[in-house]
Formats: C-alpha cells, sequence, structure tokens
C-alpha cells in the first residue's frame, strides 16, 4: 500500500521535526500496511520554495536510513505545490517534483477561500495541455467546497483527481471536513486517500478512520482502487480511469 500524501522528510516544511520523527513515521506507517510514501513536501512560492537537488538528496538519505533500521517502506519524491500560475514552469525547470517522477502533481489550492479561485481550470487545463494529471489535495478541508459542493463536480469533469485525508472522516480536521468527505464517498467522488501526516497523530486514528471509510464505501471494488490501485497506477505513471460523480 502506498501513501500518497506525506510530509516525512525532515528540516524541509512543517512536517517531520526531526530524522527520529520520520523514522517513527515510518515505522507507523509499515505497521499499518504501507510499504511506500511519497513524499510531499509543500512547495509555495515565495515562503517554502524547497532547493529541489538538496530534497531529492534527503530522500535517499532517508532510504538508506530505513534500510538500516530494518524499515521496509520505501520513500518516493514527490511535493505538494501550493496553486500558482507558474506550475508547468516550475515541473520543466526541475524546481517541483511530480509524485515518482510521473505525470501526476500533487496540488493545494488556499484552504480558507470562499470561492475556487478564478485562474483554477484554466492552470489546470494549461497543466493537461503538458501532459500532467493535477491531483487536488484534502478537497474536502477547502471553504468553497463547503459553499459550494457542486465545484467539485465541475473539476472532476475537467480531469482533476481528488485525493482526500483519511484523518477527516474521524473529524480530525473539523466537521465540516467530515460532511464534505462523506458528502464525496456517498457521491463516488474520491480516488486516493492519503494520511496527510506531519507527525505521529494521524496514525492513532487510523483504524477508526479505515473502518468509517469501508462503510462509507461500501463497495470492495471502489475501495481497493481508491487504497490500492489507483496509488500503484501513479507510481508507475499509468492512466487513471476516472469514475464520475454520482449527482
Amino acid at each position: 500500500m502506498l501513501d500518497i500524501h506525506c510530509h516525512i522528510v525532515p528540516y524541509t516544511d512543517d512536517g517531520a521535526v526531526d530524522i527520529n520523527t520520520s523514522l517513527e513515521m515510518a515505522r507507523n506507517a509499515e505497521r499499518l500496511g504501507y510499504n511506500g510514501i511519497f513524499a510531499t513536501s509543500h512547495y509555495i512560492i515565495h515562503d517554502n520554495e524547497i532547493e529541489n537537488n538538496s530534497f531529492v538528496n534527503n530522500i535517499k538519505k532517508l532510504n538508506e536510513m530505513f534500510e538500516i533500521e530494518n524499515i521496509n517502506v520505501k520513500i518516493y519524491e514527490g511535493n505538494e505545490v501550493f496553486f500558482t500560475n507558474d506550475i508547468v514552469e516550475l515541473i520543466k525547470e526541475k524546481k517541483v517534483c511530480t509524485l515518482a517522477n510521473s505525470r501526476y502533481v500533487l496540488i493545494e489550492l488556499p484552504l480558507f477561500n470562499s470561492i475556487i479561485p478564478m485562474n483554477v481550470y484554466e492552470e489546470f487545463n494549461k497543466l493537461q495541455d503538458a501532459g500532467f494529471v493535477p491531483i487536488l489535495a484534502h478537497p474536502e478541508r477547502y471553504d468553497f467546497v463547503t459553499k459550494n459542493f457542486k465545484s467539485l463536480v465541475n473539476l472532476i469533469e475537467s480531469g482533476v483527481l481528488l485525493q482526500s485525508n483519511i484523518g477527516s472522516i474521524t473529524g480530525k480536521y473539523g466537521k465540516d471536513a467530515k460532511k464534505n468527505v462523506e458528502k464525496m464517498l456517498k457521491n463516488n467522488m474520491v480516488h486516493f486517500f492519503g494520511t496527510d501526516s506531519h507527525n505521529n497523530t494521524v496514525y492513532d486514528v487510523y483504524d477508526k478512520a479505515i473502518k468509517k471509510i469501508k462503510k462509507a464505501i461500501n463497495d470492495e471494488d471502489i475501495y481497493e482502487k481508491i487504497m490500492y490501485e489507483n496509488p500503484q497506477r501513479v507510481l508507475e505513471d499509468k492512466e487513471i480511469n476516472v469514475w464520475y460523480p454520482k449527482i
């Protein structure tokens, strides 16, 4: 199993504060059945512009440390790219990482905007025209989704994939996020789940969350696609057949 969204690389963002935290996160992930993690450290223009070569080298060192510690989890490069007009250029200039060097790129929008940014569709179309596939991180947490749930339908129909956080369904991010992800699951609108772990706290609610997710989906085939097949297809850079919302 692959965790498609995780802040496990130390000293790069607001995630793991040191190598010991990274090791403990990886041990918890392995215990829960993960054998791979996409390291999606934040990349934010003018705020958290990670130096790419250093970031990739840190991932290499982390994998080496896991081998020494007998942790059977592999880290793959990626970024959670904060939305900007320059995403295609950032990828082409190798300033940000797609997920495991695939066509898939994880993108975060502003959490507290009550309406979707006006140029989102234009920029996502640019990405797709350049051969990339946008994956929207934790859409259930956005204020604009709470205000206008139909916006997610429009995004999916435009070719955007949606990654929800496992902890959302437990109320970890508040009642609105919980309500939104439940509605997304009911209407066939989740393509991936990620831990979005910045430390060890999310692993504490993992078992409870998975039970709730399975119950909400109530379809073993869809659950397998979300949790196993789709992340694996990202890793292998294969096309993902998008199912469309029921609403």
